[in-house]
């Protein structure tokens, strides 16, 4: 399976995974992969993430999931810049990249509604800050993928994780056979 492909089962694995939320109006037959139910405002449950953003989006329920905001983006950032070194990765949340992926669709929606400068700057910022913590990482992962880097995976997203794997992979398939050629 391609990496691409590998990256895309991540995803699905975030959108089909539950989600707490609390409903803010009445509802009357909700279906949910345990059944059909009558939920009231105030009650708490479980759901699909996908499901959950759907209902959040009408204005039926408050995902309690925390989210990424561009603070936090910022700081993710100034952090792994700070640390040059490839051992010196820093720890992301495991759900990260798609997090992230969640407050870019958000600003993108409210630039949407309604246009405004500092909406624009915050996006401006959000994606450089973003291109440029991923690139920094890329760098460090390749580096630990080339030299066994194992001990460092704990601090690597799924995604990441993928990356390291084919990296190494690939390397060691190479390395192979430039030895191949030395024994005829």
């Amino acid at each position: 399976m391609k990496l691409k492909e590998r990256l895309e089962l991540i995803r699905l694995d975030y959108e089909t995974r539950s989600v707490r939320v609390v409903f803010l109006k009445n509802y009357n037959r909700l279906p949910t992969p345990g059944g059909v139910l009558n939920v009231r405002k105030g009650d708490e449950l479980d759901l699909p993430r996908w499901q959950a953003r759907i209902l959040e989006d009408e204005g039926i329920v408050e995902v309690k999931d925390k989210r990424l905001d561009i603070d936090q983006i910022n700081t993710y950032h100034y952090r792994e810049k700070r640390r040059p070194a490839a051992n010196q990765i820093t720890p992301l949340p495991p759900n990260f990249y798609m997090k992230a992926r969640e407050l870019v669709q958000e600003l993108n929606s409210l630039i949407q509604e309604r246009p405004t400068h500092m909406l624009l700057k915050d996006r401006e910022i959000v994606e450089k800050n973003l291109v440029e913590l991923a690139e920094t990482r890329l760098l460090k992962i390749i580096r630990l993928a080339l030299t066994s880097g194992e001990e460092f995976r704990e601090k690597m997203t799924p995604e990441e994780n993928l990356v390291y794997s084919s990296v190494n992979e690939t390397a060691r398939v190479w390395r192979d056979y430039v030895q191949d050629i030395f024994r005829g």
